[in-house]
This record gives C-alpha cells, sequence and structure tokens, in this order.
C-alpha cells in the first residue's frame, strides 16, 4: 500500500509543479477552470494506462513517463512563454515555419523559467523512472481499458479535450493538410496575365472583426466612439452602404480576398495576395487571430500566400486577452523596409468577450448605477471595444502617412454585430438574422501622390456585397488580373449594381431596408 501512494505522490509531481510555476510566473487569470479539470482527468487516465499488462516492459513504461513528462512541459512552457496552452494553432506555425523562424522564436521566449522548468521535468523523469514503482493491477483488465476511453470520451463531449495539448498536436497537425485540401486555390498565376496601370507603393487593408457600423460615431452613433477617425473624417472616403456576405467570418473573408463570391462557388480561385506577388510588391500578414481552428483554417491557407506572415494569438477568441496594438511594432518595421508593399493585417477587433478587446484607459462607457442590467454592461463593454479599434485604426493610418509615399489604406470589418440592437440578444446567428449583423464600415484613405484609376468615382452611398472586394482592391491599386472585372469595383464609375443576395437566399436591401433607406 505504501509502495502504491508512494507512487502515486511522485507522479502527481508533474501537475503539482506545473501550477506552482504558473502561480509564480503568469497572471492565473489566463486560464480557466476547464484547463485544471482536464489535467486531473489526464493524470487520471495515466494511472489507468500504467495499470495495463504492456507497460510492464522497460521499454514501453519509458515511453509513457516521456509522453506524460513532455505533456507537463508543452503545456507550462507554453503558458510561461507566450501565456497560452499548446494550442493548434501552434502545430501549423511549426509546420510552416523554416529554421530561421524557429531559431527567431526561440530566441525571444525562451527564459529562465522555463529551462527551469524543463531542467526540473527532467529530473522527475530520472526519479520516476528509477522508483518503478508498480501498482496493484486490476483482475479484470477490461475495465482498465473501459476506465480509461470513458474519459477520453468524457473529455471530448464537454469540450475538455481542448485544453490538451496532445490533442492539439493530432488536430492541428490533421487541420494543417486537410487545409492544403480545403480551399480550391489557384497557385500557378502567371505574370503576363496581370495588367499594371499604376505605379503605387503602399496598400495597408485593415480587415476588422465584429464591427457594425452602426455603433461607429463616424457613421452618426450617438456615442463618441471614433473620436480620432472623426477628427480627420474629411481626408477619408467613407462608404455608408456595404454589407458583408455572410454573419461568420471563415465563409467571408475567403470572399474577400479571392475571386470566390456568391455567384461561382465551385470554380478554382485565385488569391489576390498571389495577384500582388506577381505585381512584383512584397506581402504581408499580420494577425491577431489564430492561424489555425474550428472557423479559420481557410483563411490562413490564403494568407500563407504571403512572402511573410504572422500570427501574435493562439488563444481561443473569447478567451484571448492579446490586444491589437501588438501588431504595431511590426507593422512599423514592415513600413521602414525598401521596395512596393502590400500589407494585410487582420485585427481582433471588437469580437466577444467585448470587456477583453480594450485596456483600462478605454473604459469610457461605464454606468455609476447599482441596478445596471447586464444588457447595459453589455453595450458599454462592445462600445468601448469600438473605442479602443478607433485608437488602433488611426495609430495603423497615422505611421502610414509618415511613409510619404503613394500609398492607400482600407479599413472594413468582416460583419458586424447585433449588441441589442434588434431583439434581447447580442451576437450573431443565422437562424435569426439581424441587420447590423451585416452592416460593416468601409473606408480608404490615399496620399496626397497616390494614382488613382481613371475611372475612379466616389459614391459614398452605392450598394455594395463585399464578396467583390477582390476586384475592388486590384482596381483601386492598379494590379488587374485578367479575370478581375472593373464593374464589380466599388470605385469604378462602370459600376454594376446587383442585388445583395446574403444568407438564406435573403435580398438584403429587400428584407432589411425601407423605402426611404
Amino acid at each position: 500500500m505504501f509502495k502504491q501512494l508512494n507512487f502515486f505522490f511522485i507522479l502527481i509531481l508533474p501537475l503539482v509543479f506545473k501550477y506552482i510555476f504558473l502561480f509564480f510566473f503568469i497572471d492565473l487569470e489566463l486560464f480557466d477552470l476547464e484547463d485544471i479539470l482536464e489535467d486531473i482527468f489526464f493524470f487520471f487516465a495515466i494511472i489507468l494506462l500504467f495499470q495495463s499488462k504492456i507497460f510492464k516492459k522497460q521499454f514501453f513504461a519509458d515511453a509513457l513517463y516521456v509522453i506524460y513528462i513532455f505533456y507537463f512541459i508543452l503545456e507550462t512552457t507554453s503558458y510561461i512563454a507566450v501565456l497560452s496552452n499548446f494550442s493548434s494553432s501552434y502545430m501549423y506555425l511549426l509546420i510552416e515555419s523554416n529554421n530561421a523562424e524557429l531559431n527567431e522564436f526561440m530566441s525571444t521566449y525562451i527564459n529562465i523559467p522555463i529551462l527551469l522548468f524543463i531542467a526540473l521535468m527532467s529530473f522527475l523523469f530520472i526519479i520516476i523512472r528509477k522508483k518503478r514503482f508498480v501498482i496493484k493491477k486490476i483482475k479484470k483488465p477490461i475495465i482498465e481499458v473501459l476506465s480509461f476511453f470513458a474519459i477520453v470520451i468524457f473529455l471530448k463531449f464537454t469540450g475538455l479535450i481542448e485544453s490538451n495539448a496532445y490533442h492539439n498536436i493530432v488536430r492541428g497537425t490533421y487541420g494543417y493538410f486537410q487545409l492544403q485540401k480545403s480551399v480550391n486555390l489557384k497557385t500557378e498565376i502567371s505574370k503576363k496575365n496581370i495588367q499594371i496601370n499604376a505605379n503605387n507603393e503602399v496598400l495597408v487593408v485593415v480587415l476588422g472583426e465584429s464591427t457594425a457600423r452602426g455603433h461607429m460615431q463616424l457613421y452618426g452613433y450617438k456615442r463618441e466612439t471614433t473620436p480620432l477617425l472623426n477628427a480627420i473624417k474629411d481626408s477619408l472616403f467613407i462608404y455608408n452602404n456595404v454589407i458583408s456576405t455572410d454573419v461568420f467570418t471563415l465563409k467571408v473573408i475567403p470572399k474577400m480576398l479571392t475571386s470566390l463570391d456568391n455567384t461561382n462557388t465551385n470554380k478554382e480561385v485565385i488569391n489576390i495576395i498571389e495577384v500582388f506577388n506577381k505585381a512584383g510588391y512584397n506581402t504581408f500578414w499580420l494577425s491577431n487571430q489564430r492561424p489555425i481552428s474550428f472557423h479559420d483554417n481557410a483563411i490562413s491557407k490564403i494568407a500563407s500566400a504571403s512572402n511573410k506572415f504572422k500570427f501574435f494569438n493562439h488563444i481561443i477568441d473569447k478567451h484571448t486577452v492579446v490586444l491589437d496594438e501588438i501588431i504595431l511594432p511590426d507593422y512599423k518595421n514592415i513600413l521602414d523596409q525598401e521596395g512596393k508593399k502590400v500589407i494585410f493585417i487582420r485585427l481582433i477587433g471588437t469580437h466577444f468577450d467585448y470587456k477583453k478587446r480594450y485596456p483600462k484607459a478605454y473604459n469610457k462607457f461605464v454606468s455609476e448605477l447599482e441596478d445596471t442590467t447586464d444588457k447595459d454592461k453589455t453595450i458599454n463593454h462592445y462600445d468601448n471595444a469600438v473605442l479602443y479599434n478607433d485608437f488602433i485604426v488611426y495609430s495603423i493610418l497615422q505611421d502610414l502617412k509618415k511613409t510619404n509615399t503613394k500609398s492607400a489604406l482600407l479599413y472594413l470589418s468582416d460583419h458586424g454585430e447585433n449588441v441589442y440592437d434588434d431583439g434581447d440578444f447580442f451576437g450573431r446567428t443565422e437562424s435569426n438574422l439581424k441587420k447590423n449583423m451585416f452592416d460593416i464600415p468601409f473606408f480608404i484613405w490615399t496620399s496626397n501622390e497616390f494614382e488613382f484609376p481613371d475611372d475612379f468615382e466616389y459614391m459614398p452611398n452605392r450598394k455594395f456585397m463585399t464578396d467583390h472586394l477582390y476586384e475592388s482592391l486590384g482596381h483601386l491599386f492598379g494590379v488587374m488580373h485578367k479575370d478581375m472585372n472593373a464593374n464589380h469595383s466599388i470605385f469604378s464609375k462602370f459600376f454594376k449594381k446587383r442585388k445583395r443576395i446574403v444568407v438564406n437566399d435573403i435580398n438584403y436591401d429587400e428584407h432589411f431596408l425601407t423605402k426611404d433607406e
């Protein structure tokens, strides 16, 4: 009995030391109860495996010890390095990264606490292997197997398995290779099929997230949520009637950045990034969202065509506390580099959880009443997030202005958000569509030297849907692939109006707009 308890005590030490290190070296608010529960269930699953007859043999026992110890190394060092558990996003980056990028990552994030923890785990591996205690075997081995799989099934159906490093290794690897097949992008683009009509130098495309124009002061909202952009609105081309095709990011962005639209969903599509690559531009993708998850795989494949891409966030959207300002230093460095360039910046924007999207300094909209409802608090959090988003977009624009180049910036959101604007709920759903879910901000800024297309026309109330952003970007910047139709560009005086069919074959203009609109 003593040997069994001794074995149990030693085996639980890696779990205990994980939380000791996290207590001293990170903010405990970064992980929640689900992480702790998953670790406990993982520990008991390992205990059950040790009772299997196969692990009587030294080789298999050692293999299990390594798997067990390495799990805690992955989980703990990941939290210490980047404030997140080891997610499937990391596998995407590990597979995509070259040696130079991996060396850069190692030199940036390896620190003394990480080295100490690795050394401690290595020492515990030696101790566990040396002691070689054996737990009393259960008389019916089938009970061990069934119990182990019961734990795995429980973790899967409760969602707790999403915190498991090994689950994310498998899912990330599988997701990466599935990603290569999931989007039918045409990779062979001939330069002879691209017509360059201007000599512009820098294009910045800022992709917002879940930001409804109805909550922006720039579009007439009652609160001062965009004071910085408002101050320079006379230098912006602001479009008032742009909508998204869908209410989910995965469905929207591929239609924005490729030749895919609502009418050609089955054909091989062309990536706008590849078009700019062939036209001689250096392309960059900076993202404060995960590179691979349930939702973003196709988008990551589009992004991977960039000459250089970097993901700053690896945490599930609603849990992340990584603010968009993290992108700004890298963005400034790219602007300082010589050569023509196109920079795509993907923000976390005003994505739920809204209160995690801004620092305390932007907690402007608050209610001091004790009986403030949860509804009012949610609206306040969202508007604060919009306020911070105003600072981010304004900062990106100001840095671009300093380059004194032939440059342009386009800002738009992937989709909107219903924040108690129509109905007693917030968020988005295809089963209860609301106007604010589609209504997005859309504006451009250009330098004085920028070369506009000959047929440029500014029509602020033009009815436009973002599945023709692909043509609009090429047209605006003077880089046109042969399959692009300038009549689809929001910036062309030859723009052809069409029915705006959104989710569930709904005609947006007939369903959501009044006759006066």
